[in-house]
């Protein structure tokens, strides 16, 4: 009994190591979108640099789950618990190299004219709400709050074709330069994906409480 209680005080303990990744990865999202739509170069910089941490920390979160695994041989929920950490990780740290991308466009020069920066800021916009719902319900266990996630994921695939549309008018009408224009297309993509892997974020916390899959409608498999 002494056994397993030292179990689930480390399972715990690494819940909270993934809560506190959730929140590094939340600031370097958080500070990239400023940075480009602010044009802030300063925070751009600290996006860039901090990214080491957060690989760190998910190196050492995935050394962690496999040593957890291979000692305490868990099964069921705790088992589900462990390999869903360990796809969370892999997901905050692609979200994480994504805000970089974003920020690394801030540094080449200022964003798009109009419509261009409104539409990216509202899909930026949207990625947020989707990645700070999916913090809520890893945090919490709320499989209502995940699935809320996969939902409105739509939405953001419909705000990115916005986004493509408003800065393909502003180059054909000659209101931006060719490199402005891609480097916006990049960083509507990367929001894009911001919005996918939040998605995925969402499909692992079910995983974790339900053992279940789900498809691209949201249902279980």
């Amino acid at each position: 009994m002494e056994t397993r209680a030292h179990f689930h005080a480390e399972l715990d303990a690494l819940k909270g190591r993934v809560i506190a990744l959730f929140e590094l990865v939340e600031a370097s999202r958080k500070g990239a979108t400023d940075a480009y739509l602010r044009h802030d170069t300063s925070v751009a910089r600290k996006v860039i640099d901090g990214d080491r941490e957060i690989n760190q920390a998910t190196c050492d979160i995935d050394e962690a789950c496999l040593h957890m695994l291979a000692l305490e041989q868990p099964v069921a929920l705790d088992l589900r618990r462990i390999v869903g950490y360990a796809r969370a990780v892999i997901n905050l740290e692609r979200l994480a190299d994504e805000a970089v991308v974003v920020a690394e466009g801030a540094l080449t020069g200022a964003g798009l004219p109009g419509d261009c920066d409104k539409s990216l800021e509202e899909l930026a916009g949207h990625a947020a709400r989707m990645f700070k719902l999916a913090s809520k319900a890893f945090s919490d266990d709320n499989i209502d709050d995940a699935l809320e996630v996969c939902h409105i994921e739509e939405k953001g695939r419909e705000l990115v074709v916005t986004a493509m549309r408003a800065i393909t008018a502003a180059l054909s009408e000659s209101h931006v330069a060719p490199e402005a224009s891609v480097r916006a297309i990049l960083a509507a993509r990367c929001f894009e994906r911001m919005c996918g892997y939040a998605a995925n974020l969402a499909e692992t916390i079910v995983f974790i409480l339900k053992g279940a899959t789900l498809s691209q409608q949201c249902q279980p498999r």
